[in-house]
């Protein structure tokens, strides 16, 4: 008993530790408060490039939502929903790119759903400008109530402060998805932990029961209750099975987070496992991916790591997941000792092309490891490239996103 005893306490101590890590998630993401940089922007904006007004909005699931304003007379664009395609902001968020309007309310650019709040402001020229590296994640607006022209220069450094803010974003994205890793891998030791310890227990005790069931047939009343117990156990097994299988699947095969709890748990066992240094830096929001493309940018991490383990000698490694307008690429950086032969030029070569990892020959690599997973990606579209200098070797991998089906 004293052993299930201190099971259990395993169990409840693993379940603290879930309920801290996701409360210093939610606290870290707090620190990274990306309204506090747009609103700094929104203040640039006004003060710096003669704008009366400026707004900022971030994409909350299929609108732009005005979280941020500056120079408002009254309410009516604050916390304003504009669906995308609608209005300047909604069009920017649709297309990614600029739009600038001299005249809002007459405009043929753009639709005129919102031209009450507008002309309340007295707004005369607007431009929108999307911040995001991959898909757009908001926009920031400046508006003029005068008929001042707003120009190309005008444009391109209002363009300088939209990649400000796309990198707190970005940063803001990719401290998000590390939180996410670290709980869902603590989600995942412990559903091993119920597994092996209350599962166990369960079983034993059915182990028992059954026992008791044979002795106890000649005492009606006892086999009936015991009838009773064994099925409230299997009811108790049943319901561990099942959570045992929500923590352990927390990811639906689409989910943008599998990918990155993917990678983030390859480099831990990396790092684990050969005691160098290995950091796992996300950037900006993973988009959703079929089973195949995600399978595909993991063995990349794996195969890459694997190589830097038995050849490169390395003293540190990074990894990075990047999301761009139309491509998701995983990057393992090494700073290990291998160097390209003397016949050799150092640089970017073909991974295949190369038959190198860290400067090491293919046969004494991973074997028909980079062969085979540039076959898989080149069938994917993609490209694996190797780069290797003098201070190190990193192999890349991009996959293109899915095209969207023909309407």
């Amino acid at each position: 008993m004293s052993g299930h005893s201190e099971r259990e306490h395993e169990v409840l101590d693993s379940l603290d530790v879930l309920l801290r890590l996701d409360t210093e998630r939610e606290q870290r993401l707090s620190l990274l408060d990306t309204h506090a940089v747009l609103r700094a922007l929104a203040d640039r904006i006004r003060h710096e490039h003669d704008f009366e007004i400026a707004l900022a909005g971030l994409v909350e699931d299929r609108a732009l939502v005005l979280r941020v304003w500056s120079g408002t007379q009254y309410d009516a664009l604050h916390d304003l929903p504009v669906p995308l395609g609608l209005g300047v902001g909604g069009r920017v968020a649709a297309v990614g790119r600029p739009v600038v309007v001299g005249d809002y309310c007459r405009s043929t650019r753009i639709t005129h759903d919102f031209d009450s709040q507008v002309s309340r402001e007295r707004v005369t020229g607007m431009i929108g400008l999307p911040i995001g590296s991959g898909t757009t994640r908001g926009v920031i607006y400046g508006a003029k109530r005068d008929s001042a022209e707003i120009g190309d220069r005008t444009v391109d450094a209002l363009g300088r402060l939209a990649r400000l803010a796309t990198l707190a974003v970005d940063v803001a994205d990719g401290a998000a998805t590390l939180a996410d890793t670290s709980v869902a891998a603590e989600r995942r030791r412990i559903a091993e932990s119920l597994h092996d310890s209350v599962g166990a227990m369960l079983f034993g005790i059915g182990s028992s029961l059954r026992r008791l069931q044979t002795e106890a047939r000649e005492t009606p009343y006892v086999a009936q209750r015991l009838a009773v117990i064994e099925h409230q156990l299997s009811l108790a097994g049943s319901t561990l099975r099942e959570s045992v299988s929500r923590l352990r699947d927390t990811n639906s095969d689409h989910d943008p987070g599998r990918l990155a709890a993917d990678v983030a748990e390859f480099v831990h066992s990396f790092e684990a496992r050969t005691g160098v240094p290995a950091s796992f830096v996300p950037v900006g929001r993973t988009p959703e991916l079929d089973p195949e493309r995600r399978a595909v940018l993991v063995r990349a991490v794996g195969e890459a790591l694997l190589n830097v383990e038995k050849h490169a000698s390395a003293r540190s490694v990074v990894v990075t997941l990047a999301a761009h307008d139309d491509r998701v690429s995983v990057a393992v950086m090494d700073d290990g000792t291998g160097s390209p032969e003397p016949d050799e030029p150092a640089g970017e070569r073909s991974a295949a092309d190369a038959g190198t990892v860290a400067g090491m020959p293919a046969a004494r690599a991973t074997g028909a490891g980079l062969p085979a997973l540039r076959a898989r990606v080149e069938r994917l579209g993609g490209a694996l490239r190797l780069v290797r200098e003098e201070d190190g070797t990193t192999l890349r991998c991009d996959i293109p996103l899915p095209r969207p089906a023909a309407v």
